[in-house]
């Protein structure tokens, strides 16, 4: 056997290749534990017939925790293959499903002559069983779901009586941090990543006597660029997240605006720092923050009008949205008193986000349209999805006819000319536009939806969400092949995850809530008006009601469906490849097969088609996207590309292609109508490659 050897002063680690074993010489202890889902044990020879070894998992990590010169900023010591010494073996046992915690890889921290070493290993916390052949009759899709918690059950767990405003606020005080005490900690935080272990385990200390003030700052740490402060931080919080924090969170704000004790107003905006990373309660605080923003006197909180002042642009920010939206359908100012502070408030702020999201809000609540030309000078500066945004509401004003030199292309120097493209139509033109009487649809909200897959094959994909701002806003890790993602209204992901056959949902802090095993491998999913799931399959098309009662079953014997979705008018096309080609046919809303079919290139397994409208659709082929008419069967448009996997149609004319082969690792590009490339996306982990990307 092949071995990965590291040699150390204090003793010898062996990871094998051909099984997933940890072995050590000169062990002066028992490794001890139960972590991410496996118990450890000393093996002997006599264990071997009574304990077979796990099926071979894939080359591991060791990271030895003592050691005085830590890589810095993600860079792994490189490891050589050398010949295996000899050594005592430990094996690993899975523990039961209800005692397997949820989660990624599997760790073990091992005493060597009183060092602690850890030793990571880049493997599924789940032992996943064979799957036996499917039979010819689909068997019924199960669910497992964990129950969802009232607010009222949420605050319990905290001993928190829904109705006592007083202790609410306090319970919200005791986790608030000072602007100093929140530095301190972030400074205690970047420490996770020093060069002398003992400096590292006595900032994680420090931390964890933060309690749960800390949750908020560790979440952000866990995206930090430096492993060692991202595996520290995810530590810290498995130890301090013993509840659901951030749900009771969200819940105690809610309560808080339902019972309105004195100060509630100046607490949730002393909290809002500390919510930074977290959608759920970013959410919570901004709806409570525009309920109490009025008093019953018609005037504005004094807390938000302090707040427009704020260090934190956070703060000013909820602040400012606080006193624009809310107010009846008929009134375009919510607070007159303070509305000239607040319009004074957008138009000095200096934090871009914070400008855009107000500037922006303005527009869309006043109607006034002095508002437009300040978003109009952001256009070179703006993150892509508010400039996806903007677009999105130029395009509609001017009927799809922009100015000349007014398409935003990719470099910086195109975006200034496409900002003085705009102002120069502005005042031509914008000045006498009647923003009262024009109806704006949003068709784009600047988030882009993107699933990778783990071509390592270490079952690490991820589906996630790039916000206008085009971070990271929602994440989930560790799938198992994923095909399609779809946000849900509430917020959650839904996930396709072929290899293990099931869709799940997660939450937006992406826990898993609901797994659904369809027994099919799904690879598409659309979610209906009325909130029902359709789900293809290789051979099977499914239609769930919300709880996941199963109301309607195509089926097929062959397994040949390689691609299919939902059409504009209620059926569902489906691809099948044949010989030459691949065929298409449509089942109709009862899910009975229709006899028309329709003719494309070769398509490969996993490759989408998506509907432009009730007539057009686009086709990923074998070595193009093709854009045909469904009645005529004419191709329209194509862009030649290596094996595309989805292609979407975006509102302003452009196309949004998924290219997983694309060297070095894949990546997502959005054309113009004359195929230049104004955007694209890499992946930043050369395991993972980007099967599915979509634009809302």
């Amino acid at each position: 056997m092949l071995g990965l050897k590291v040699q150390w002063p204090l003793g010898v680690l062996v990871l094998g290749l051909a099984s997933t074993i940890i072995a050590a010489q000169e062990l002066q202890s028992t490794p001890l534990g139960q972590i991410s889902g496996y118990k450890f044990h000393m093996a002997t020879a006599q264990d071997q017939p009574k304990h077979p070894w796990l099926n071979p998992g894939p080359p591991g990590r060791l990271i030895e925790r003592n050691h005085a010169q830590k890589k810095k900023q993600g860079e792994q010591q490189r490891i050589q293959l050398e010949q295996p010494i000899k050594v005592i073996p430990v094996w690993i046992e899975p523990l039961p499903a209800d005692m397997a915690p949820h989660g990624g890889g599997l760790e073990a921290e091992i005493n060597v002559n009183d060092k602690v070493v850890a030793v990571q290993l880049a493997v599924q916390a789940e032992v996943q069983q064979r799957r036996p052949r499917l039979p010819m009759e689909p068997e019924p899709a199960t669910s497992s779901s964990q129950p969802t918690l009232s607010d009222d059950q949420l605050l319990a767990k905290v001993r928190l009586d829904p109705k006592d405003g007083k202790a609410l606020l306090e319970f919200i005080r005791h986790r608030t941090l000072k602007e100093d005490e929140l530095e301190q900690l972030q400074k205690i935080i970047k420490r996770f990543g020093a060069d002398a272990f003992e400096e590292r385990i006595k900032a994680v200390r420090q931390v964890e006597r933060f309690g749960a003030a800390a949750l908020g700052p560790l979440k952000a740490a866990i995206k930090d660029s430096d492993p060692e402060v991202s595996y520290r931080a995810q530590q810290a919080l498995q130890r301090l997240e013993t509840i659901p924090q951030t749900q009771v969170m969200a819940a105690v704000i809610r309560a808080l605006v339902q019972q309105k004790p004195p100060g509630t107003t100046a607490a949730l905006l002393a909290y809002v720092p500390l919510a930074a990373e977290e959608e759920i309660l970013l959410t919570a605080l901004r709806e409570a923050l525009t309920t109490l923003a009025v008093g019953p006197d018609g005037k504005a909180d004094p807390a938000l009008l302090a707040a427009l002042e704020d260090r934190h642009p956070l703060r000013r920010k909820l602040a400012m949205l606080a006193l624009i939206e809310g107010g009846p359908a008929d009134r375009t100012i919510r607070v007159p008193d303070a509305y000239p502070r607040v319009r004074q408030a957008a138009r000095q702020e200096t934090h871009l986000e914070t400008r855009f999201a107000v500037l922006w809000t303005l527009l869309l609540i006043t109607r006034q349209n002095e508002f437009l030309p300040d978003l109009l000078a952001l256009i070179p500066s703006l993150p892509r999805g508010h400039l996806w945004q903007l677009e999105d509401l130029l395009l509609q004003l001017t009927d799809h006819q922009p100015p000349p030199g007014g398409r935003f292309l990719k470099d910086p120097a195109s975006l200034a000319k496409a900002r003085d493209a705009w102002m120069q139509w502005w005042k031509e033109k914008g000045q006498h536009l009647d923003l009262a009487t024009f109806r704006y649809q949003p068709r784009i909200q600047g988030i882009t939806a993107i699933v990778e897959v783990d071509v390592r094959g270490y079952a690490q994909g991820r589906a996630f969400v790039l916000g206008p701002d085009m971070r990271e806003s929602r994440s989930v890790t560790g799938l198992n092949y994923p095909c399609d993602m779809k946000l849900l209204p509430n917020g959650h992901i839904l996930v396709a995850e072929m290899n293990t056959s099931r869709v799940v949902e997660f939450d937006a802090n992406g826990t898993q809530v609901r797994a659904q095993f369809i027994n099919q491998q799904p690879f598409a999913l659309e979610i209906l008006e009325n909130g029902d799931i359709q789900v293809i399959c290789r051979n099977n098309v499914y239609l769930f009601d919300k709880q996941w009662k199963q109301k309607q079953l195509y089926s097929r014997p062959n397994y040949d469906i390689v691609a299919g979705c939902r059409l504009p008018s209620g059926e569902t096309l489906l691809i099948r490849n044949v010989a030459q080609g691949s065929t298409g046919f449509r089942i109709d809303a009862q899910f009975k097969e229709l006899r028309d079919t329709h003719s494309f290139a070769r398509m490969n397994h996993l490759q989408n088609v998506e509907p432009i409208d009730n007539e057009r659709i686009l086709v990923c082929e074998y070595n193009r996207v093709a854009e045909y008419n469904l009645k005529t069967g004419k191709l329209l448009w194509h862009y030649n590309c290596n094996n595309p996997n989805s292609a979407q149609r975006l509102p302003n004319g452009n196309t949004l292609i998924t290219l997983m082969n694309d060297q070095p690792n894949g990546r997502v590009i959005e054309l113009d109508p004359s195929g230049e490339i104004v955007w694209e996306y890499q992946p930043k982990d050369p395991g993972l490659r980007p099967i599915r990307a979509w634009r809302r």
